[in-house]
C-alpha cells in the first residue's frame, strides 16, 4: 500500500472479523510518506495475524513480490488497500480446497463498484458459473470468453497456491499497468485444477477518472501490447480475434490516459496517439478484431477510421471517462 491512511483501516476492521483465524495478514507499506505507518500500528495492536513489512516506494508490483517472499501459507490471497473482501472469504476458499485435492487456482465472482467524488456511480456483479477444470488445456480453451467477462485480469477475486509461484519464480513485473494481468498469464500456465467459485468474494470500488488504472505513463501501450502477445502465446493463436478485440479496448483506455493527461501538451498528446495507431501490432488487431458485439464492431469501425477522426472521438470518450464515470462504465461492460 502507498499512502493509505484514510482506507486501510476500513480493510483491516474487515480482515479482523474474517471466519477463520488461520492466516496471516502481511501489510506492505510501500514507502507511503502520510500517516500510513502510524494507522496499522494503530489497527493491528497486539494481533499476532497481522505484521507490517515496510520498503522504499517502488510500486504494486514489486510491493506484492516482497510480500510473497515473506509469506508463509499455502495459499495466497492479494488484497488492496482501499477495497475490502466478504467475511466469509476465508471459510469459503477452505470448504473448496478441502473438496478439490491439487488444486491451483479459485476464481470467485466479485462486485465492481465505480465511484464518482467518493459516491457510487455504478455498481456491477461479475459472476463466475460454478465449474471445475480438470486441466490445463481445458483451461486455456476457455481463456477469452474468461477474458471476455473480465474475470481473469485481476488478483484480487483469485486464490493461489503458493509453491507454484515459488517454484516457477513467477513475480510481478515493476510495471505501473498490466503487471496484475502478467502475473496471471505467467501463473495461469501451471494451473492444472481451477475451481470457478460462483459467489461474490470481493468488492472492489474504483474511483472513476482518479484511479491509477486510468493514470497516464509512457509506457502502458507498451505493457497492453506485452500482455496481448503473452495471451496469444499461451493459448497458441486460437483466440487471436478474440484477444485482438480485447487488445482494441485497452488502448482506447490507453488513449484515454493520454488525452485526458496534463503531462503532456497538445502535440506530443497527437504525436503519442499516432505512435500507437501506427504501430503494426494495432494495425493487424484491427484488422482481424472479433466483432460478437456492438460495442466491438464499433470499436473496430473506428479504429479503422483516419487517424485525426479517431483522435477526435477519443478525445470526447476521454472527457466522459473523467467526468462522467459512471456512463463510461456501462458502456465498457456492453464490450
Amino acid at each position: 500500500m502507498f499512502n493509505a491512511a484514510t482506507t486501510i483501516a476500513r480493510t483491516i476492521n474487515v480482515l479482523k472479523e474474517l471466519d477463520n483465524n488461520n492466516f496471516e495478514v502481511l501489510l506492505v507499506n510501500d514507502g507511503s510518506t502520510d500517516d500510513t505507518r502510524e494507522v496499522l500500528e494503530q489497527c493491528i495492536s497486539l494481533d499476532s495475524r497481522f505484521q507490517v513489512l515496510d520498503k522504499k516506494n517502488q510500486g504494486p508490483g514489486i510491493a506484492r513480490n516482497y510480500g510473497i517472499e515473506h509469506a508463509k501459507g499455502e495459499y495466497l490471497l492479494f488484497f488492496d488497500a482501499d477495497d475490502y473482501p466478504q467475511k466469509t472469504i476465508l471459510q469459503d476458499y477452505e470448504k473448496i480446497i478441502l473438496a478439490n485435492s491439487a488444486l491451483d487456482l479459485i476464481i470467485s465472482s466479485f462486485t465492481f463498484r465505480t465511484l464518482d467524488k467518493e459516491q457510487v456511480a455504478d455498481e456491477k456483479n461479475y459472476l463466475v458459473n460454478d465449474y471445475v477444470y480438470e486441466t490445463n488445456q481445458e483451461f486455456l480453451a476457455d481463456m477469452y470468453e474468461l477474458m471476455n467477462q473480465q474475470l481473469m485480469y485481476v488478483v484480487w477475486n483469485k486464490c493461489y497456491r503458493r509453491d507454484i509461484i515459488l517454484k516457477y519464480a513467477i513475480r510481478f513485473k515493476n510495471y505501473r499497468s498490466c503487471e496484475d494481468r502478467i502475473f496471471n498469464l505467467d501463473y495461469y500456465k501451471y494451473c492444472s485444477k481451477i475451481v470457478m467459485n460462483p459467489k461474490i468474494e470481493y468488492i472492489y470500488e474504483f474511483e472513476g477518472g482518479a484511479g491509477i488504472t486510468n493514470q497516464y505513463n509512457e509506457n502502458k501501450f507498451k505493457t497492453f501490447k506485452e500482455f496481448y502477445e503473452r495471451s496469444n502465446s499461451i493459448t497458441n493463436d486460437e483466440h487471436k480475434e478474440g484477444m485482438a478485440a480485447l487488445l482494441l479496448k485497452g488502448t482506447t483506455s490507453v488513449i484515454f490516459s493520454i488525452l485526458a493527461t496534463n503531462k503532456l501538451n497538445r502535440q506530443q498528446k497527437a504525436a503519442a496517439v499516432n505512435s500507437i495507431l501506427k504501430d503494426s501490432t494495432i494495425i493487424e488487431a484491427k484488422k482481424i478484431a472479433k466483432t460478437d458485439t456492438t460495442a466491438k464492431k464499433i470499436t473496430k469501425l473506428l479504429f479503422n477510421m483516419p487517424n485525426p477522426v479517431v483522435r477526435t472521438v477519443l478525445t470526447t470518450g476521454s472527457f466522459v471517462e473523467n467526468k462522467m464515470p459512471g456512463i463510461m462504465a456501462i458502456l465498457k461492460r456492453k464490450y
